[in-house]
């Protein structure tokens, strides 16, 4: 079986034999040679001659493992060998290179040396100084000596133009304009922006060529192209590529050349025309004072030169900015009056009647001079011009001053006419909550647009090198450029006044309370009046308390705008919008305050005028302040108002324990019902759910309950007497009353008017009688709750029980004076048992 096996595994591995490997190749060379390779060697031939007989058959084609292995190792001595030459081959190379290599060197010093000794020997020297008279020698060394100096000259010439060439060619790539930027910044004057002339009495071509200015005419402003094409918008971008490189350009030549006057001083010594004669000293430095201090006048003229360019180049494109936007000096003229109704609509671009236009100049509305103020151009533009603080700082102010009457204009707009397809906001004046809510939210998306234009003309792309202060700018305020808070500051100044105004008038017509009562007329229409005066004054101080919350909450969406703002830019700005909502909220505040004082202190009054007690009047007010909290933005989050003294004085005029503790407390003198107790208790709890404290909560409904205690007792008190008057014990409880008022020693109860035996047994036959059904009262009406009914019960009861066993312990008593006690049937505890509840 395992002789089976070992021969299965020699077939596998015969079968899995692969023949294109190297080594497979090279044994089969080897075998190839074999038989020559044995019948050469006649030792091996010999030795080996009994196996060879032994191992080849008759065919002799069989060959062994030991004549594969001998042939193997002969195949591999001889590549040994043949890789032995090569190596020596190449040993013998090297060497031969090295002895080159070191001739070369050796040449090399030599003509080093010859280089650098004289040019004449010693003994000629010798032979000149002396006085030699080999006059063919000394013409000789004259020639020689006059060819060497020239040879030197020329070649320190050759040197020094290399270098300068080198510093030139250097300098120009570095500083120098290229001839398509000298072009655009001497002659690019945004020509491309300007709507082709059609049948008008001006030429914009002729206006041109005559003066190089295309914006000359005065109706350049509205024919503006808003689109251009795509070359020109492609001329533009070159052009204010071309103008910042000219900014790198002059930092870079004011860093390399430092302080004009010595560098001025430098070169006039260097390259002093009249020294003809320069020592090896002075020429060493004078090479590298030229290398370093290269062509400084040309750069001090060529700054000069780049300057003046600069300065043209920036006033064009600050020119173009004020006609492309419409402010500054192209401003609609002055007699067209800020539009205020949306009759104002349609623009004509005709050149020849410049009056068709409105007030917006070539715009039709805002949004479209919204988007000439995000105009790509125009924020490339921004950016470019920064580097020239006089144009840059007017721009914004410019710019600013425009936003601000384009944002006043559009308030104004959507107060009295609508904008922007909205209806009127003053159609609603007669809701103030709609009222003042339209218009902050108008308010609101002014700011936030204006706050997204800012951000899109100052604080896009912000690169490096923006973030860096830019030493062009003094320190001084007023030559600072406007950053992007004080921007928006003052786009939204215009609108804060008319905002304010009628917020303070809303404000103040809700403060008031209504008048006092008056006599006269009827009844019924009398009585009509009080309730909707009293309905009036609640609505009146709810829609406060809604306007409030309304300025808290924009107050604080406009905080977090500004401070997301101001920490992009770091510079903080009062913000007058800010300060108008801030202000209006501290006013509708204490309005609110006052109002809500003035209510608690009339709850009387109202109660009076109304169906309602004072109590009713409190829980109601109450209720409908807490849903207007639950319900209001202002106050989702009481986190929303910053822990200044301002805010914190707010918070606590327009919270809920501000709101329970003054209309509670101005309630509870005017408690007279438990149904009032019960009112004033839904009311706290009405406010708990709207977010009261809960120890707040609790003080209260403490008070309450003790008020409410005291009304119980006095409500059980009456019924109780009522109950003793119908079951007969009232009777005999006042005849021991009055008895002891006269009482004398020796005196009895039954000689006493109304406690004689009969009187007393007749009661006692009522209240026995009375109680297989007693007359204890059920409550309903008084009483809304069921437990407290059931209180109430139980302590009516228990004064009945209390007189009836003060009534039997008196009659029972040795005063009683009664002989016959029969007609008292039963003792205390059993009365107590069949009146228990």
């Amino acid at each position: 079986m395992s002789s089976t096996n070992v021969l299965s595994d020699k077939v596998n591995r015969a079968l899995h034999l692969r023949t294109d490997t190297p080594a497979f190749k090279a044994a089969l060379s080897a075998l190839a040679t074999l038989p020559s390779s044995a019948s050469s060697d006649g030792t091996n031939s010999n030795n080996n001659n009994n196996n060879n007989n032994n191992n080849i058959n008759g065919s002799g084609g069989v060959i062994d493992a030991k004549s594969v292995r001998a042939a193997i190792e002969t195949d591999a001595l001889q590549r040994a060998l043949q890789f032995q030459t090569e190596l020596q081959k190449l040993a013998r190379d090297a060497t031969l290179l090295r002895e080159r290599v070191d001739n070369v060197s050796k040449v090399a010093a030599q003509i080093g040396k010859i280089v650098d000794g004289r040019i004449m020997s010693q003994e000629q020297v010798a032979l000149l100084l002396n006085g030699g008279d080999d006059s063919a020698s000394s013409s000789a060394w004259e020639m020689e000596r006059t060819l060497a100096s020239k040879l030197h000259a020329a070649h320190k010439s050759y040197v020094d133009a290399t270098h300068r060439q080198i510093a030139v060619d250097a300098f120009l790539d570095k500083f120098d304009l290229g001839d398509n930027e000298a072009r655009l910044l001497d002659h690019y004057n945004f020509q491309g922006f300007l709507l082709s002339p059609s049948g008008g009495d001006y030429d914009y071509e002729d206006i041109a060529s005559s003066s190089n200015n295309p914006w000359c005419h005065p109706s350049a402003a509205l024919q503006i192209n808003p689109n251009p094409s795509g070359e020109t918008m492609e001329e533009a971008t070159s052009f204010m590529d071309a103008l910042e490189r000219l900014v790198v350009i002059r930092m870079e030549l004011s860093k390399t050349f430092g302080n004009s006057e010595s560098t001025v001083d430098v070169v006039e010594t260097s390259f002093d025309d009249d020294n003809n004669e320069i020592s090896e000293n002075q020429s060493t430095s004078a090479t590298a004072g030229a290398s370093g201090q290269l062509g400084t006048n040309s750069a001090l003229r060529m700054m000069e030169q780049l300057a003046t360019r600069q300065e043209r180049a920036y006033e064009r494109l600050y020119t173009f900015i004020q006609y492309f936007l419409g402010i500054g000096s192209a401003t609609p003229n002055s007699h067209h009056n800020v539009p205020t109704s949306s009759n104002d609509t349609g623009r004509s671009f005709s050149a020849s009647d410049v009056s068709q236009f409105g007030a917006l100049g070539r715009f039709s509305d805002g949004d479209d001079m919204d988007e000439a103020f995000g105009h790509p151009i125009i924020r490339r533009a921004l950016r470019v011009l920064r580097h020239s603080p006089a144009h840059h700082v007017h721009a914004l102010e410019l710019i600013a001053s425009s936003r601000r009457t384009e944002v006043t204009r559009r308030f104004l707009l959507a107060l009295t006419s609508g904008y922007g397809g909205m209806a009127p906001l003053e159609m609603r004046a007669h809701d103030p909550v709609g009222y003042v809510g339209d218009m902050l939210a108008f308010a609101f998306r002014a700011f936030r647009v204006e706050g997204e234009l800012v951000k899109t003309l100052l604080l896009s792309e912000k690169g490096d090198e923006e973030k860096q202060h830019d030493e062009n700018y003094d320190d001084t305020a007023d030559s600072r450029p406007m950053s992007a808070s004080e921007l928006l500051a003052q786009s939204m100044g215009g609108l804060s006044r008319p905002l304010k105004t009628r917020l303070s008038q809303v404000i103040m017509s809700l403060t008031s309370q209504g008048g006092p009562m008056t006599d006269g007329g009827s009844g019924a229409a009398m009585q009509s009046s009080d309730d909707e005066e009293s309905s009036s004054s609640i609505n009146r101080l709810v829609a406060l308390y809604s306007v409030s919350g309304l300025l808290r909450f924009y107050c604080s969406a406009i905080e977090k705008a500004l401070e997301k703002a101001q920490a992009e830019t770091e510079v903080f700005t009062e913000s007058p919008f800010l300060t108008t909502c801030d202000e209006c909220l501290s006013e509708a505040a204490d309005c609110y305050v006052a109002s809500l004082r003035a209510y608690g202190a009339m709850l009387g009054n109202h109660s009076l005028s109304s169906s309602q007690s004072e109590a009713h009047l409190a829980q109601r007010a109450i209720t409908l302040i807490s849903d207007e909290r639950v319900a209001s933005p202002g106050f989702a989050d009481d986190a929303l108002s910053l822990d200044s003294a301002e805010d914190d004085l707010i918070s606590k005029q327009l919270s809920l324990s501000f709101l329970v503790s003054t209309m509670v407390d101005a309630a509870m003198t005017h408690l007279e019902t438990l149904d009032d107790t019960s009112a004033l208790k839904a009311a706290v709890n009405s406010a708990s759910k709207s977010g009261l404290d809960s120890k707040e909560a609790n003080k209260w409904k403490t008070l309450i309950d003790e008020k409410e205690e005291d009304l119980v007792k006095a409500l059980v008190g009456t019924e109780a007497e009522i109950v003793l008057e119908e079951c007969g014990l009232g009777a005999i409880r006042t005849g021991i009353n009055d008895m002891d008022r006269v009482y004398i020693e020796g005196m009895t109860m039954s000689s006493h008017p109304g406690l004689s035996r009969n009187e007393v047994e007749v009661a006692m036959k009522n209240f026995y009688s009375s109680l297989f059904s007693p007359p204890i009262p059920t409550f309903d009406d008084a009483i809304k709750d069921a437990q407290l009914r059931k209180i109430a019960r139980s302590q009516t009861a228990q004064i009945v029980i209390d007189v009836y066993k003060e009534v039997f312990g008196a009659l029972t008593s040795e005063r009683g004076g009664y002989t016959d006690l029969s007609f008292l049937e039963h003792d205390p505890n059993q009365v107590k048992a069949l009146l228990s509840l």
